[in-house]
């Protein structure tokens, strides 16, 4: 009888290719949809499928122990609007929320583990199952940096990782060693647009995990979204983190990168 996985999906692409990757290895996944649209996608691929809000916790926990799940994967974005609606959230929920005392993402997702793990299951990391998905330190892209943009790029690293310690998002938006735009509540093709409106050409858009980040829960990802973002905002420059960065659509967003005559870095 194949392992059982249990993987618990927010919006995006990843948990389809996640979905996948499990499968292809052979694995049971028993999926947790917190939204249509990742029900809808990974109704064709998992094995067993349940759809619950992501306030829903005694649910969740109810249909992965009933599966007899003891590893799960929690991928794809959970909007953080959905914090200001309590009304959607059971006792379970709110336990984990007054536990965190904070909506900074370390501290509540801290205690989302610890919830999971306290009824005897153990969250992994994404990048297990999807390593090629993660670069490893270099050019990624036909196009160098220019020596202008290396600066910004050494710059926007130190920086970013800087604003990291203070639970503000994994994005920033830097030109000539000026900071444009951080992350906010909005995520990053927001704050790529909002930077790229002020330096008008050539921002560079570096993306990090934050200092001490759980990568078993919010690894930072970037996609085909992330450089339509840059090519309407004339962005010419992205750097992300080395082997602590997911690309969603591997391949095909070096080449899209590549039409759109950006450079690609993982440093």
């Amino acid at each position: 009888m194949p392992e059982c996985i249990g993987l618990v999906a927010g919006e995006g692409e990843l948990p389809a290719i996640l979905a996948r990757a499990m499968t292809a290895r052979g694995l049971e996944v028993v999926a947790i949809a917190l939204c249509e649209q990742a029900s809808l996608r990974l109704q064709p691929l998992v094995g067993r499928l349940y759809s619950f809000g992501a306030g829903q916790g005694n649910k969740i926990i109810a249909a992965l122990k009933g599966e007899g799940v003891r590893d799960l994967v929690i991928i794809g974005k959970v909007s953080k609007e959905v914090l200001f609606q309590r009304w959607r959230f059971d006792s379970r929920a709110l336990r984990v929320l007054s536990r965190a005392g904070s909506f900074q993402d370390d501290v509540l997702l801290a205690e989302v583990i610890r919830e999971f793990e306290s009824e005897g299951m153990r969250v992994v990391e994404q990048s297990r199952f999807i390593p090629d998905r993660c670069p490893q330190e270099g050019i990624l892209t036909r196009r160098r940096p220019t020596r202008r943009e290396w600066r910004d790029i050494e710059y926007g690293f130190s920086a970013a990782r800087s604003v990291g310690t203070l639970g503000i998002g994994q994005t920033i938006v830097v030109k000539h060693g000026v900071v444009l735009a951080v992350e906010g509540m909005e995520g990053t093709d927001e704050t790529i647009a909002r930077g790229c409106r002020l330096a008008q050409e050539g921002a560079v858009v570096v993306k990090v995990s934050r200092p001490g980040q759980d990568l078993r829960l919010d690894m930072p990802t970037v996609g085909l979204n992330t450089l339509e973002a840059m090519r309407t905002g004339r962005a010419t420059v992205l750097a992300i983190e080395a082997g602590k960065t997911l690309v969603v659509e591997g391949d095909a967003f070096i080449q899209a990168a590549d039409d759109a005559g950006i450079s690609a870095v993982a440093g």
